[in-house]
Formats: C-alpha cells, structure tokens, sequence
C-alpha cells in the first residue's frame, strides 16, 4: 500500500527565487531546502504570513574561517557537492567512492518541480 505524500511546506515565498538551481535532499532523516535568491538579501522570513526576524540583527560578517575545522570542511563539501550537481557530475563521495550518506527519497517524496514553484 502507497502511502499519500506528506505535504512539508506550504505557502508563497516572500522573494523571487531561481526555480532551476534552487534544490532539496533529505540527509538523516531531515529535510534540506537550498533557494537561490535572484536579490542576495536577508529575508525577514520565507513563507508569507510566517513570522519575521529582524534582519538588522543579522551578523553577515562572518567568514567560512571563523568556524572550527570540522565545519568548515562540511561547508567546502556542501558548496562543492552543490556546484557538482549543477554541472552533472560527481559528488565527492562518488569521486572518493564512497556510499553516500544521505538515504534514498521515500515513497511519495520527489524533487522540486521547477514549472510548480
């Protein structure tokens, strides 16, 4: 028996969007949205009506060195994984071989649909 999809977000986005690499994964069991803003701002919040921070609080100064180590080299994977995909080609753990962490998409899950968005 076929279980109906799960419905994990609803709603309008309160920006413009780049439908063709905006992307989302499931890794360990948690859900991954990555959107690729046409304006490169701070968003008071995603889905309209949801509620708002406030932007001004935000620290945009900090660099990819301040983070210790290990989440500095989960950042360089992501962002290289990420381009990987866009281009097509292999992920690191592909390259290295290795089986990828992130689990298979469950029944009813599917990737985002551009022409929905």
């Amino acid at each position: 028996a076929s279980k109906e999809p799960t419905t994990f977000l609803e709603g309008n986005l309160v920006e413009k969007i780049r439908a063709e690499e905006s992307t989302w994964s499931v890794e360990g069991g948690v859900v991954i949205v990555t959107l690729d803003k046409l304006k490169q701002t701070f968003w008071k919040t995603v889905i309209e009506g949801d509620e708002e921070i406030d932007t001004e609080q935000v620290d945009n100064r900090r660099h990819i060195g301040e983070y210790d180590d290990a989440t500095q080299a989960k950042i360089r994977k992501i962002i290289f994984d990420q381009e990987q995909y866009h281009k097509g080609g292999p992920t690191s753990d592909e390259i290295l071989g290795q089986k990828s962490a992130v689990p298979p998409l469950p029944d009813g899950v599917e990737y985002i649909d551009k022409k929905k968005l």
